[in-house]
């Protein structure tokens, strides 16, 4: 269920909110409560039992929720992080929740594990995976996606790969950080006889460095403009893709087969199965997105007109409101697309929502996003708009 966007007046989706929002400050006053307990037990001075502690409450919000305790990296004390892991559709909720942190003296509350140094990461892979990287080496490049990929060797060691790859998926979150990983990082592999060769794997205490310069290197090449919108006539692509299956109905955009855009590397970015990030695409703090407007009931011949006539009024008012634009669109199998660099959705939302009313979009019209974090969150054209569809759970 969507949490940033929630229907105030959807009895479903407001009970959810309030109920949500009262286990949230359950779990404070319970913390607050027990920070005496806890900073004992870290002195191993108590044997107050946290992991229960954390299971009744913290995850009485929602069971995604992870948490990991250590110093605190301003000052003396201790730091608390909350994070959903790879279930990145509660980051809005993990924000809602620090949000609302009591100020508690020599406690820090972070979303996302902090970087740590070389060693710090050889003991973390000891105690997670079981086994010594020590003098492992780490190759770093940029990718297509704006996105970095890491390969390791262990030299010296002779790990079974699913081992390798546990601990090489470890040691990134643990060297690079869970943000790192989360927005940066793409590919994580191993290297071997062949693709090591012209490769200059660095040891670890240097790889956070060069990942770093990478990163800033790709932010530097990204334009100080905002996204190119439909009003700019030349440099257009057009992609084709392969059409799926046909079926009754289609989740986020997994019926599209053609697509106009003025950034090929950011579509495949969108399209590429691996996590999107509007971070890596924008220096404007630009958050791409989309809208999804049901054609089923439009002829074929008539497909591109019909979403025409949703960018040709659309686009103008956020441009002149300075809230983004439209940056280009697609057709599927049953949905029109239309695609949006937004700068700020909250004023957006209303002027996107208004026009498409009044050019009688159909009920089933949504704005949704690419970002992972965002992937449960949508905003209906009306208020009768019913929720889209969405993919199939992972058992």
């Amino acid at each position: 269920m969507r949490w940033l966007f929630a229907d105030p007046n959807h009895a479903d989706e407001a009970a959810y909110v309030k109920e949500t929002v009262a286990a949230i400050d359950r779990w404070w006053q319970a913390f607050q409560s027990k920070t005496t307990d806890i900073d004992k037990l870290f002195q191993s001075q108590s044997s107050f039992k946290l992991p229960q502690f954390m299971e009744d409450t913290l995850q009485a919000i929602h069971p995604g929720l992870m948490w990991e305790y250590g110093k605190a990296l301003r000052g003396a004390g201790h730091r608390l992080v909350i994070t959903p892991e790879s279930q990145r559709f509660l980051r809005p909720m993990v924000r809602t929740i620090l949000e609302r942190a009591p100020k508690i003296e020599g406690w820090e509350f972070y979303a996302y594990r902090p970087a740590e140094t070389a060693e710090q990461t050889i003991e973390t892979v000891k105690a997670r995976v079981g086994c010594d990287i020590t003098g492992a080496v780490i190759d770093a490049s940029v990718a297509p996606g704006r996105k970095v990929d890491l390969a390791f060797a262990f030299p010296g060691h002779r790990f079974k790969e699913e081992t390798a790859m546990h601990s090489a998926f470890v040691a990134t979150e643990t060297l690079m950080g869970e943000q790192m990983l989360d927005t940066w990082i793409g590919r994580i592999e191993l290297l071997d006889d062949e693709s090591s060769e012209g490769r200059r794997p660095l040891p670890m205490e240097r790889a956070q460095a060069t990942v770093a310069a990478l990163i800033r290197g790709s932010i530097d090449q990204l334009p100080a403009t905002r996204a190119a919108d439909i009003s700019v006539e030349e440099g257009w692509a057009t992609v084709k893709l392969d059409p799926p299956e046909e079926a009754d109905d289609y989740p986020a955009r997994s019926d599209l087969y053609v697509a106009a855009t003025h950034e090929v590397e950011l579509f495949q970015a969108m399209h590429g199965g691996q996590p999107f990030s509007s971070a890596c695409h924008s220096k404007l703090h630009e958050m791409f997105c989309y809208l999804k407007i049901d054609a089923a009931e439009v002829d074929s011949s008539e497909l591109v007109a019909f979403r025409s006539k949703f960018e040709d009024a659309l686009n103008p008012l956020l441009v002149e409101a300075g809230v983004g634009g439209c940056i280009g669109g697609g057709t599927g199998l049953r949905y029109s697309y239309i695609d949006l660099a937004l700068t700020d959705i909250k004023r957006a939302a209303p002027i996107i929502r208004k026009t498409l009313s009044q050019e009688q979009a159909p009920l089933r019209s949504w704005l949704l996003f690419h970002d992972d974090d965002y992937a449960h969150e949508w905003i209906g054209i009306y208020g009768q708009t019913p929720e889209p569809p969405q993919m199939p759970q992972v058992e």
